[in-house]
């Protein structure tokens, strides 16, 4: 076998991958020459080949990161800040130095969009994000009844603004599934004051936990006292929520108080011009105390006052 043959051979048996990488490699760095030189048609060319021969991310990173500085050089800033992000997309923390010779305002383009992808663990960080206000859970009503409770845990990106993500929020832990909505909007709407990294704001990623508790039962007969007196005012809309409450499960309204409850509720109706729904809380509030006083129930002064004019407007009414 000839000298010539046998130092052939190895080569023809390197592995596919390896040659495409050394190619891509060979044209990023012709690129680079290039664009150095100002031969711009020529480094898009080796760019483009670059990109075609790239086996592995780094491969496409690097063509990528100086697609965005040609870019930046053709004087397209919105080009270059979408070449940078393209690559760290792909690989997050690439090796990229020595932009600032090219132009510092280069390296501060490449810099922002750098921080703008990148996430770092509360580790990393000079000051870490924080609440700017306190965040309120709003305990779903649905669950008052059941009483649930328990610890929620959960994960979220904050972005250099100090706004979560709402696709990168994860409850990683929640006593019920029925809180994970509920969650996700007090999170959305709480703002942050973002971590910082050699004083710039940078995306971070915060993991913190929640004590869920449901609120305490309010008194159903207060909150009938305060819906009338909202009444009296002809804040309607209003007394209609606090009676509403009020014959929430969760608060334990006894059968009188709910009697109680439901003619004030017919009441707000009619104020409101409801008269339809006025007759039916009626007819449910007037079954429900004549089953009281079929039973021998002794009922406040106040709650006969208001059956009987329940009972006399239902009458003109029919």
């Amino acid at each position: 076998m000839s000298r010539r043959l046998f130092l052939f051979l190895p080569l023809m048996l390197l592995p596919p991958a390896v040659a495409a990488q050394s190619r891509s490699a060979e044209l990023v760095a012709d690129a680079r020459e290039r664009i150095a030189a100002g031969e711009w048609d020529k480094a898009d060319t080796a760019l483009t080949g670059a990109l075609a021969s790239a086996v592995y991310v780094m491969d496409s990173v690097r063509a990528f990161v100086w697609r965005g500085v040609l870019e930046y050089q053709h004087g397209s800033v919105r080009l270059a800040r979408f070449n940078f992000r393209r690559a760290l997309l792909l690989y997050p923390e690439p090796d990229v130095t020595g932009l600032e010779t090219i132009s510092p305002a280069l390296a501060k383009v490449y810099d922002s969009e750098f921080r703008g992808v990148r996430v770092f663990s509360a580790r990393d960080l000079d000051v870490p994000a924080r609440w700017r206000v306190e965040p309120v859970f709003v305990y779903p009503a649905a669950l008052r009844s059941r009483r649930i409770s328990g610890h929620a845990v959960i994960r979220v990106i904050v972005d250099t603004l100090g706004l979560v993500e709402g696709r990168t929020i994860e409850i990683l832990q929640a006593p019920d599934s029925s809180f994970v909505d509920p969650l996700k909007r007090m999170l959305i709407t709480t703002p942050f004051n973002p971590g910082w990294i050699k004083g710039r704001p940078v995306k971070s990623s915060l993991s913190f936990q929640f004590n869920l508790t449901p609120p305490a039962p309010k008194d159903p007969i207060r909150l009938v006292t305060a819906a009338r007196a909202q009444l009296r005012r002809r804040q309607v809309d209003s007394a209609l929520a606090t009676l509403q409450e009020a014959l929430d499960s969760a608060n334990g309204a006894t059968a009188a108080v709910r009697v109680y409850a439901q003619l004030v509720q017919g009441m707000a109706w009619r104020a409101k011009g409801q008269d339809s729904l006025a007759a039916v809380t009626f007819g449910v509030a007037l079954a429900g105390y004549r089953d009281l006083t079929a039973h021998g129930v002794d009922l406040a002064p106040i709650l006969r006052s208001l059956a009987d004019s329940a009972g006399r407007l239902t009458a003109r009414r029919e």
